[in-house]
């Protein structure tokens, strides 16, 4: 600076604004395709040759409302598919869905379609279209109401990858509209769910509760599960299956069946019912729960049913509450607990007839040496100090196997 001459000055308002700033710095190349992308996904949709480092941002822009036919082939990003259930349902629970935002978002998507879709409403391309956008992100389905009769080897072939079904044909809410033919499984729907289970190679789960199964229906059921190989738990629960449904049932449980859980709660099982499964019981070697509370058995029929469990050595729990079994019930489960080869661990008799005599015998079985870890014997006529005493023998048996499994484990990493 020459001598004399005044200093210079500097405008330093707003210097250190930081909206001003950002104003007059331009935006990154790399931020403004992002932006561009975002903006023009639903037009031009592609992720091809964008650094992975940048997918994230540009999904992170993506609006929620998207076609799925869109999204679902191209974004992998959960982020994205969290923010879509989020703005969509208020309860969103993904531990049921192989804890995935993208699964829980389609089956979520797919079970609310199927479960308003009429067909005298809606045509049959607009639900082959949605099943063909879902196909690759369906594991499990829980259908709480389905008004369609629709061809269930259809639905099969469209959802190859299903392997959990929960169908409850009805109407939820349905108000003074009550009309008994929108409840329950027809004929037809037992059929053509029989045939696509022939045919499917994925289908684990299959739980049709509350759908008026009776015998016939049951047997016809039976006839498609005789040739599956591949459905380990089967739930026909609440529904109106009597003895000779539950011999068709029984039957699934001989030679090489892979059934591993059986649920027939709340039915008209008797006595008959009681000795087919304990018939189906004597040669299996998969099941490993078996539920038969709140039926009609009675003492002989479940004498019969546990006669059968006798010679099992693959069932873990047992379910016999609400049955009115009474003192020979007792006495064969006694003999079941008794035997070294016997695999079962809980056992629920509550809600029966059983009076402090069989409490007495059921008490001396479990201190003898049973493995057993749950017996439950309320709402009987066993004294509450008897019931205690089979409560602190069960929690000691927890004990001793915790401790058992922990060695067990030590031995295994010190070899």
């Amino acid at each position: 600076r020459q001598s004399g001459m005044p200093p210079t000055q500097f405008d330093l308002s707003g210097l250190y604004d930081e909206h001003s700033l950002k104003a007059l710095v331009a935006k990154p190349l790399a931020e403004l395709c992002v932006q561009v992308i975002a903006s023009n996904f639903k037009h031009r949709p592609t992720l091809r040759g964008i650094p992975p480092r940048y997918v994230s941002a540009v999904t992170e822009l993506l609006p929620t409302t998207l076609p799925l036919d869109v999204t679902g082939p191209l974004i992998d990003d959960e982020e994205y598919w969290e923010r879509c259930a989020r703005a969509r349902w208020d309860l969103c629970q993904i531990s049921d869905h192989g804890s995935s935002w993208k699964r829980f978002f389609f089956e979520r998507h797919l079970s609310d379609f199927l479960e308003e879709f009429d067909p005298l409403r809606t045509e049959t391309e607009e639900l082959i279209r949605v099943l063909s956008i879902s196909k690759d992100y369906i594991f499990s389905l829980r259908l709480e109401q389905f008004l369609a009769h629709v061809d269930m080897e259809m639905l099969f072939q469209h959802l190859p990858l299903l392997s959990n079904l929960q169908l409850t044909y009805g109407v939820k809410q349905i108000g003074m509209e009550y009309e008994k033919v929108k409840f329950g499984m027809k004929l037809s729907d037992v059929t053509s769910l029989a045939k696509a289970c022939r045919v499917t190679e994925t289908l684990t789960i299959l739980s049709l509760p509350g759908n008026l199964l009776d015998d016939p229906a049951v047997r016809i059921l039976a006839t498609g599960l005789a040739e599956n190989s591949t459905v380990t738990a089967l739930d026909l629960s609440h529904n109106k299956i009597a003895d000779r449904g539950v011999k068709a049932i029984a039957r699934l449980l001989d030679g090489p069946s892979v059934l591993m859980s059986l649920n027939l709660a709340d039915n008209a099982v008797h006595a008959d019912g009681g000795r087919y499964v304990g018939r189906g019981l004597r040669g299996n070697c998969s099941l490993q729960h078996l539920n038969l509370r709140l039926n009609r058995l009675g003492d002989e029929g479940g004498r019969m049913l546990l006669d059968g469990a006798l010679d099992n050595q693959t069932l873990v729990s047992l379910n016999l509450s609400c049955n009115a079994l009474d003192f020979s019930s007792a006495q064969a489960a006694c003999a079941v607990l008794a035997t070294d080869q016997s695999g079962l661990r809980s056992l629920d008799l509550s809600g029966n007839l059983l009076s402090e005599e069989a409490g007495r015998i059921l008490l001396d079985t479990v201190s003898s040496g049973s493995r057993l870890t749950s017996l439950d014997l309320r709402l009987n006529q066993v004294l509450a100090e008897t019931v205690a005493s089979i409560e602190e023998m069960c929690k000691r048996n927890v004990a001793s196997q915790a401790e058992q499994r922990a060695a067990t484990a030590a031995d295994s990493i010190g070899a």
